[in-house]
């Protein structure tokens, strides 16, 4: 009989971005598996305390050069099965610590963005020093295996995204995953009541960071939430978040005359309440986009969700089809569909929860953690089997 695996994940950042949030919940979903997990992480950052919280045995590693001789003692002590990498800085650090170790453990990265690693070294040889890739959807696998060119494209960073060299076949497409029961339909009054929004005003938001050169499309937002002042007079616009461009969309919301229907609110822990306090999620990606969990966390509390039609985020919205996809940087799509979802009103409390039951059942971590889990024994298998051989 197969040995369980014991599984180290790697995360050298863990601020609190999508892909730290994904390990942590990955870590979670394996450990209510019964399976031997552990993360290798800096205890001292922002995120620490919640994977502490869930009850995740963590060691303490950070990316320099004594961090690789740690990572190969981790490995060789705790008899490691499967080292997962999700982070791009991580990705040699995992190999190089790996191929020192006998049994060599098998190696899984993960690609969380939809663009291949920018090095010429990882380009080149990267697929082939690791066991499996894990593509976050089906278009960041397209852009690993075919790449994907746009040089017309406004957006700079569209216009030339490389394949990856090596064995495609080791490339897989496993989807991350939300915690549904964190992200469910209920009322949400105060944080409404905090911001004076009324009953009668219709409630738009965008959540994620705002830094420079783009964001996450927040210009576009606050342009769609000027232009659309005649057709929604009772429509309001949350900002939430955080990054460098705060003082530039402060002085554009006073230079629009925005003061009182554009709320910037700071990043905060309790997104769900505020996921659940909007009317309609708005996801105007106009950059690069693997996924979109977001979207999902918006459908799983029964909230409509406009985005744009940016890379992997047509698969995120086909989970419940509930809102708009929309070109990108169009304002005025943005702006019609703005209106078209505040004619059509929030969802009756039923189409709520049945959006929330189709999240839970295909994107929440939990699925996430089997399919990760089945990979990982599928990968020890083949080795089994070939030594066998």
């Amino acid at each position: 009989m197969q040995n369980e695996p014991r599984i180290l994940l790697i995360d050298s950042v863990l601020q609190g971005g999508g892909t730290d949030n994904q390990v942590i919940l990955l870590a979670r979903g394996l450990q209510e598996l019964g399976v031997s997990v552990l993360v290798a992480c800096p205890q001292n950052t922002e995120l620490f305390d919640q994977l502490k919280s869930y009850g995740i045995e963590s060691v303490h590693w950070e990316k320099k050069i004594s961090g690789f001789y740690k990572l190969w003692k981790i490995i060789k002590s705790r008899k490691i099965s499967v080292l997962h990498a999700h982070h791009g800085r991580d990705y040699w650090p995992a190999i190089l610590s790996a191929s020192w170790t006998t049994p060599k453990p098998k190696i899984v990265l993960t690609r969380h963005m939809a663009k291949s690693p920018g090095s010429w070294l990882s380009k080149h040889y990267l697929l082939n020093c690791c066991d499996c890739m894990v593509a976050v959807s089906r278009f960041t696998k397209k852009v690993l295996v075919q790449g994907d060119f746009d040089p017309l494209c406004p957006i700079k960073e569209r216009h030339k995204r490389e394949p990856i060299r090596g064995d495609h076949k080791k490339i897989r497409v496993i989807y991350g995953g939300i915690d549904t029961q964190r992200f469910y339909p209920r009322k949400v009054l105060y944080l409404r009541e905090k911001l004076g929004i009324e009953a009668r005003h219709f409630l738009f938001g965008m959540i994620g960071s705002y830094d420079f050169p783009l964001g996450k499309g927040q210009l576009d937002f606050l342009e769609a939430a000027d232009c659309s002042r005649n057709v929604l007079p009772h429509g309001r616009f949350l900002i939430i978040g955080r990054g460098n461009m705060q003082q530039l969309l402060e002085e554009k919301i006073k230079r629009l005359s925005l003061e009182g229907r554009v709320f910037l609110v700071p990043h905060t822990s309790e997104i769900e309440n505020w996921i659940n306090a909007l009317d309609c999620l708005v996801h105007p990606a106009i950059a690069t986009e693997a996924f979109g969990l977001v979207i999902l966390e918006a459908f799983a509390c029964g909230k409509p969700v406009i985005t744009t039609t940016i890379d992997g985020i047509p698969e995120a919205f086909q989970a419940c089809q509930v809102g708009k996809l929309i070109p990108p940087w169009s304002t005025p799509d943005l702006c019609q569909a703005l209106a078209d979802i505040a004619a059509t009103g929030p969802l009756p409390e039923e189409k709520k929860w049945e959006c929330h039951k189709k999240i839970e059942l295909t994107f929440s971590y939990k699925v996430m953690a089997k399919n990760m889990l089945n990979l990982y024994n599928q990968l020890l298998i083949e080795t089994t089997e070939r030594r066998r051989t």
